[in-house]
């Protein structure tokens, strides 16, 4: 294979390799927005189930004060009772009574002393929450907007790149374009591969001596291996 062929399919391979990475990087834009939705809609998730425990906190604060409210009610009412006593048997029972009921009402404000605490603490952990989705969002737009602008670029440099290869196509020897176009459609880069000491660098098995010599002649040579299309590399 002269020079010239080997310097084209040279070009080529390194078209298509330069052709498929920017795909490659085309593609993955996508990927790392949608990695950074998945941290927004965590933070959401975790902010929704924060507020959640919040309102529940707070509810059940609500209730215990209601309990209290009803318990102090109840109280006043034993004590108004204490004035119409019929013996000291029930004026004993009346006391008793208020007694444990003004330990319950002792040990219920410190619950509700413990939930106001429970609600203080929640109510930081929304904001803290709100606060991580607002970040975050943040970073996927400014990702958005990156993936946006490379997108751009490497659309630009891949139809560059793609005029390139079609003004290379051009000089391939007749011999060897009928099996380049038609594996260039399904293998892309993965279509060529170059020899270097008779090993195909493709899969890195050794190639005949006669396809050697068929290289040699320019004719349309692929390797028995991986099926690529071979060339000569430089350091053949």
């Amino acid at each position: 294979m002269s020079t010239a062929t080997t310097d084209i399919m040279a070009s080529l391979h390194q078209i298509l390799r330069s052709i498929t990475s920017r795909e490659e990087k085309l593609e993955r834009g996508p990927i790392r927005v949608a990695a950074h939705q998945t941290n927004v809609n965590k933070a959401a998730s975790t902010l929704e189930s924060t507020r959640d425990q919040l309102k529940a906190a707070r509810m059940a604060v609500d209730a215990k004060q209601l309990q209290l409210r009803t318990s102090e009610t109840k109280i006043l009412d034993l004590q108004t009772k204490l004035n119409t006593c019929a013996n000291n048997r029930e004026y004993q029972a009346l006391l008793e009574q208020i007694a444990a009921d003004q330990m319950a009402e002792s040990v219920l404000e410190d619950e509700i002393l413990e939930s106001m605490e429970t609600v203080d603490t929640l109510v930081e952990n929304v904001n803290e929450a709100t606060q991580v989705v607002d970040e975050t969002k943040k970073e996927m737009q400014e990702e958005s907007k990156r993936v946006e602008s490379e997108g751009r670029a490497l659309r630009a440099e891949i139809a560059q790149l793609s005029s390139d290869l079609a003004d290379t196509e051009k000089h391939l020897p007749e011999t060897i374009k009928p099996d380049y176009a038609r594996m260039v459609k399904t293998r892309k880069e993965d279509c060529l591969a170059s020899v270097n000491d008779g090993i195909c660098e493709g899969c890195f098995q050794q190639i005949t001596p006669n396809m050697i010599a068929q290289l040699a002649l320019k004719e349309s040579v692929i390797c028995t291996s991986c099926g690529r299309l071979l060339y000569p590399s430089d350091a053949s």
